[in-house]
C-alpha cells in the first residue's frame, strides 16, 4: 500500500445483507429500554431501526482477516489495545517524524501487519470505511435464554433472560469505501465477505445457538483507476490483472468473478 495522504485509487463495494438466522448485535445492559419485554436488546437507531454498527462490520472484517492469514502463513497482530504492531513502533516513528518523514513512513510500512495498513492503528489511519448498516426489512423476534457459567458450567444465578434479535429474511444494506487499496489488499478484503458468505463465519452475539448467519447480494465492485479491463499494480508486491467487475451480483457470482482478486492476494509474498 502507498502513502495515505495521496489518492491514488478508489475502491467501493457495496449491495445488501440477508440474515440467513436469528441476528444479534447487542447493546450494554446499562443501555437498555425499561419499556422492553427484553432484558438482552438489539442496538438501534433514533428510530427504532436494527443497526450493525461500521465499527462491528471492522472489528467482524479485523478477526476473520486474522484467520485468513494465519492461514496462508501471513503474521498478523492481535490489534488489541497495546498490543498491535504500531504500539511497537511509535516512539520511533514519532522521533523521525520531525527529521524524516519517508523514514517514518518506510518504518510504518515495514512494521505493520496487512490488518494494521488496512483497518488501522493508533496513530495510523484505516485504509478502509465500513459503514452503518440500518435495516430496510425487518421484523423483531425474542426468545428466552437461560446463561451458563462458563466456570462451573452450571446455570447462572439470575439466568433466566429474553433476548430480542432480528429475525431470518432481514435486509440491510452494506457499504464498504477503501483508498489506495492494491489489488491484493482489495482480494484480502473479498476472502473475508466470501468467509462470512459462505457461513464460515458468524457475525453479532449468540453464535452457539446458531445465530449470526447471513448471505450478501445485490455486489458491485467499483475501482477508480480501472481501465480497459485492467487493474494495474500499484505497489512492488502487487500485480496486474485483468478482470471484469461485477454489478449487482449476487453472492457466489460475485466471489466467482472476483476470483483474480483472490488469487493475488494468495500469491502475494506479503
Amino acid at each position: 500500500m502507498i502513502r495515505k495522504d495521496i489518492l491514488a485509487r478508489r475502491v467501493k463495494i457495496y449491495g445488501k445483507i440477508e440474515t440467513l438466522a436469528p441476528l444479534r448485535i447487542g447493546k450494554g445492559r446499562e443501555e437498555t429500554n425499561p419499556e422492553s419485554a427484553a432484558t438482552m436488546q438489539i442496538i438501534r437507531t433514533y428510530d427504532e431501526k436494527p443497526l450493525i454498527p461500521g465499527s462491528s462490520w471492522k472489528g467482524i472484517f479485523r478477526s476473520t482477516g486474522e484467520k485468513i492469514a494465519k492461514e496462508n502463513r501471513i503474521f498478523t497482530c492481535t490489534g488489541l489495545t497495546r498490543q498491535t504492531c504500531m504500539d511497537k513502533i511509535l516512539s520511533q516513528v514519532q522521533s523521525l517524524m520531525s527529521k524524516n518523514i519517508d523514514e517514518a513512513i518506510k518504518l510504518v510500512w515495514d512494521e505493520t501487519c496487512i490488518n494494521c495498513k488496512i483497518f488501522g492503528a493508533p496513530s495510523l489511519y484505516s485504509a478502509i470505511s465500513i459503514f452503518d448498516s440500518i435495516a430496510e426489512k425487518f421484523n423483531i423476534g425474542y426468545r428466552p435464554m437461560i446463561a451458563i457459567s462458563r466456570d462451573t458450567g452450571a446455570v447462572t444465578r439470575s439466568a433466566l433472560a429474553t433476548t430480542e434479535y432480528v429475525e431470518p429474511g432481514s435486509i440491510f444494506p452494506f457499504l464498504l469505501i477503501g483508498n489506495n487499496l492494491p489489488n491484493y489488499a482489495i482480494g484480502y478484503i473479498i476472502k473475508i465477505m466470501r468467509y462470512i458468505n459462505d457461513g464460515l463465519v458468524q457475525i453479532g452475539g449468540n453464535k452457539s445457538r446458531g445465530f449470526g448467519f447471513i448471505t450478501f447480494s445485490k455486489l458491485s465492485l467499483e475501482i477508480s483507476d480501472y481501465k480497459d479491463g485492467k487493474l494495474k499494480a500499484i505497489d512492488d508486491l502487487d500485480k496486474e490483472i485483468t478482470i471484469d467487475l461485477p454489478k449487482d451480483s449476487e453472492g457466489k457470482d460475485f466471489f466467482v468473478k472476483t476470483k483474480p482478486l483472490e488469487e493475488v492476494f494468495n500469491n502475494a509474498k506479503i
